[in-house]
């Protein structure tokens, strides 16, 4: 165990640079002792395990694919930190001897994590739930006579988006399901209590995750309604000058003037209508494909900021009836990228040279564990490497003077590090910075306002075009 928490400390360390920010709740719905099974999502691999062994006091062994097994080195240091091979296709007989490894880690009271989805999901959505989480879960208790005291805690890990890096996650940890409970169904129809227990598994998975989508549509129709009611009433943000916007805008009116007359038009005559087919239309795109709505919804979140950065522009005393946290917030961005750059901008060039070898090194190794691991190994080597030799060619530099190189020498891995998190969270709270906004003038802030609002209303209506058919069915009059 002493090498699980050494790389649970490590993993740790290294998430708060991979993400830009980690949130977790419900974590005291995990007992701290006593057998538990972790069910969770599975929309990154190895991630998954990673961050949510980071977030937990308690070591936790997971299920993982016998193709992390391939190596020889990297089996032996996943058998190390308690992973068990769970196998898949022609090799599946194997896991008579996977399941027996996981009834004794339970019965000595060991937490497992499991990802019943048992592939990697493509979307957003959650995955159809396998039953095999609950088919281990009930024959762990029927071996124990159902005294084992079991508990399922369903996991959901939340992306803000599926550009994993420079992004923000949530882990939401559910209620706990007791397996002891399903006694009397499992003795009586063993598949129906697997199958019974199987969709809890499902539900409780669904709460944790679904509610982000949930939440990011509602707020999104809301705003799209307001915006394009708004566009509508005003008539000339809808206008396009050819002319003034160069190709796009003439691609733009040339296709709104030979668009084919038989699509039904986006009636949005009244807020609340507008809001009701809008929520039509950015279901139905979520269900098929959610990477539209995700791109929409970053459109329309940045154009409220800049929005809201303009009137700060046109009368700074305006922005006293905003709440006080995103007040705060802005300040607080456009304070850390003012005072931060110049520390970026030393540590991007003392270490862009190690670290562009290091990334283009591992990338050529195609196994995804391999790959996480060579980051650490060949990372670790190349740093080291590139400084000693940049110490050697500073005690030259300095006329042999080791105190002057040893300071520089030390400046350089915190000064990485910052670079780092500088990019991560430029990259995402870029939006909320106000530096540029008393950079640019008036004139140029409502143009960049207006392109905005204009993609973003074009945008929405070419989702209305492809998912109206089936968002408004047509009635039988």
């Amino acid at each position: 165990m002493k090498l699980y928490f050494f790389m649970r400390k490590l993993m740790r360390f290294a998430t708060h640079f991979f993400f830009v920010d980690i949130q977790s709740q419900g974590i005291d719905q995990v007992p701290k002792t006593g057998p538990v099974i972790l069910a969770a999502n599975h929309p990154s691999s190895l991630l998954d395990s990673i961050l949510i062994s980071t977030q937990l006091t308690r070591p936790v062994g997971y299920l993982g694919s016998s193709d992390l097994f391939r190596r020889r080195w990297i089996a032996s240091l996943y058998e190390r930190v308690g992973t068990i091979p769970i196998y898949k296709g022609k090799n599946a007989g194997n896991n008579d001897q996977t399941f027996i490894r996981v009834y004794e880690r339970l019965a000595q009271g060991s937490c497992i994590g499991i990802f019943p989805e048992g592939q990697n999901s493509t979307g957003r959505r959650l995955l159809r739930i396998r039953s095999g989480t609950a088919r281990m879960a009930l024959e762990a208790e029927a071996r124990n006579e159902f005294k084992l005291g079991l508990t399922i805690i369903p996991v959901g890990i939340n992306f803000e988006s599926r550009d994993l890096f420079s992004q923000a996650v949530l882990l939401r940890f559910g209620k706990g399901i007791t397996v002891a409970d399903f006694q009397q169904q499992y003795q009586a129809d063993e598949k129906a209590a697997i199958r019974l227990l199987t969709e809890q598994i499902e539900n409780g998975l669904k709460q944790q995750v679904m509610h982000i989508e949930n939440n990011l549509l509602e707020q999104l129709i809301q705003d799209l309604g307001q915006l394009y009611y708004q566009a509508v009433s005003s008539k000339h943000l809808l206008k396009l000058n050819p002319l003034e916007q160069g190709w796009r805008g003439f691609r733009h009116w040339f296709r709104q003037r030979f668009r084919p007359k038989s699509r039904r038009p986006l009636d949005l005559s009244s807020s609340q209508i507008g809001q009701q087919q809008i929520s039509r239309i950015l279901h139905q795109a979520w269900q098929q494909e959610p990477d539209l709505v995700e791109d929409l919804k970053l459109r329309t979140e940045r154009y409220k900021d800049h929005l809201t950065q303009n009137n700060l522009k046109v009368d700074l005393t305006q922005t006293m009836d905003q709440p006080v946290l995103g007040r705060l917030m802005r300040l607080k961005m456009s304070v850390y990228a003012l005072l931060l750059a110049p520390i970026a901008a030393f540590g991007f060039v003392n270490n862009l040279l190690p670290y562009a070898l290091t990334k283009f090194s591992a990338r050529r190794f195609k196994d995804e564990a391999t790959v996480a691991f060579a980051y650490f190994g060949i990372g670790f080597m190349a740093f080291s490497i590139f400084y000693f030799l940049l110490g050697l060619g500073l005690w030259q530099l300095t006329s042999k003077n080791l105190t002057e190189a040893l300071i520089y020498l030390a400046l350089l891995p915190p000064s990485g590090f910052i670079c780092l998190s500088y990019r991560n969270r430029i990259t995402y709270y870029r939006s909320k910075i106000l530096l540029r906004t008393f950079i640019m003038g008036r004139t140029q802030l409502a143009k960049q306002l207006h392109r905005e609002r204009r993609s973003i209303i074009r945008h929405l209506e070419e989702l209305h075009h492809r998912f109206a058919t089936k968002a408004n069915p047509p009635t039988a009059d």
